[in-house]
């Protein structure tokens, strides 16, 4: 009877080891072990100007000016994101024009903590961090950086690739 209520207790002991040791994660810097964003919404990172600007339409958003035949090159558009109004700023590469980067500018300033918590679940703890300032990067210099300042919130999506291919670009035109 002894050794059948041992087994019983050591049988249970296993199984809750076997549970608790399956739960565990390990703890994380910001972006390690995760993929950077492959862009921004329905728009992919390195689309033309046209297909980001259908892209926005899948969005439910609309696009209201296109300035991306001077500097900075960027296409606005006009939404919604995470339950907020907001100004969309698409930037292109100077001779390509593939996007390489979305700045999302809201003027309500609780779009700060929504942003921060959904960020969190996305990309886990940033990289960097400062007062109004998170920072989450990967290997491949891609970014998000969500900022405060005492009017507006932004997040900034960038690919790291195509940020490469913009400063390359830049260059050439000096």
């Amino acid at each position: 009877m002894d050794s059948l209520h041992l087994l019983r207790k050591l049988s249970v002991l296993l199984l809750l080891s076997a549970v608790l040791f399956g739960c565990v994660s390990l703890i994380r810097k910001g972006g390690e072990g995760l993929e950077p964003p492959a862009g921004f919404l329905n728009a992919k990172w390195g689309a033309t100007v046209d297909g980001v600007k259908e892209a926005i339409r899948k969005d439910g958003n609309r696009w209201f000016q296109d300035s991306t035949d001077k500097s900075p090159r960027a296409l606005y558009a006009s939404g919604t994101y995470w339950d907020f109004s907001a100004i969309f700023s698409y930037l292109f590469t100077p001779r390509t024009r593939k996007l390489y980067r979305v700045d999302v500018t809201f003027s309500d300033l609780r779009a700060y903590e929504k942003a921060k918590g959904q960020l969190m679940r996305a990309f886990k703890d940033p990289a960097y961090t400062q007062a109004g300032v998170e920072h989450w990067s990967w290997d491949d210099k891609s970014l998000v950086i969500l900022q405060k300042d005492p009017t507006t919130v932004q997040v900034s999506f960038s690919s790291g690739p195509f940020l490469i291919v913009n400063q390359k670009e830049e260059d050439g035109l000096r």
